[in-house]
């Protein structure tokens, strides 16, 4: 008899994965396929969205694609933002190409996309760490804002030392 519960028990927990990643909470996801919220917010200005988004009485999926929306608008700031660099960086590389020395833009390229990298897997990891739940979309777009936020910050103000 205890044998069979024994049985039972891990013929359950074995099963017990499988049952729970086909909730559509339990998906893996990916960012990057994300509908854009200008569909989801299409016909709204960005004064009308934020006093939405603002609102206290407002659905999950609505609390999702207004985390999304801030994401969507610091990630823009921060491209702008890149590209500016990105100038200023090349402009001084043709002095130092000039003088043999090495170029900084290529790092810097490459340091950007390591941040993320870093970035998305670390909001990735936040987000299934939390498991199923109908708000980790909300916490990854948020994570996605805050860390992104906090590199524009990097290469925006100055270094205090």
């Amino acid at each position: 008899m205890m044998r069979a519960t024994n049985i039972a028990i891990c013929l359950f927990l074995a099963s017990s994965p499988a049952y729970s990643s086909s909730s559509i909470y339990g998906s893996t996801f990916d960012y990057t396929k994300a509908t854009p919220t200008s569909q989801y917010f299409a016909g709204k200005t960005e004064e009308q969205i934020q006093r939405f988004c603002k609102n206290d009485a407002v659905a999950t999926m609505d609390v999702s694609a207004c985390a999304q929306h801030d994401f969507e608008r610091v990630a823009q700031t921060l491209e702008k933002k890149v590209s500016a660099i990105e100038q200023i960086m090349a402009d001084g590389d043709k002095q130092l190409r000039t003088r043999g020395e090495p170029e900084a833009l290529p790092y810097f390229r490459r340091g950007q996309e390591n941040w993320k990298y870093y970035r998305d897997n670390e909001c990735y990891a936040d987000v299934y760490e939390a498991g199923q739940a109908s708000l980790r979309f909300v916490e990854f777009w948020d994570c996605m804002a805050r860390m992104t936020r906090n590199r524009l910050d990097e290469l925006t103000k100055p270094i205090n030392e």
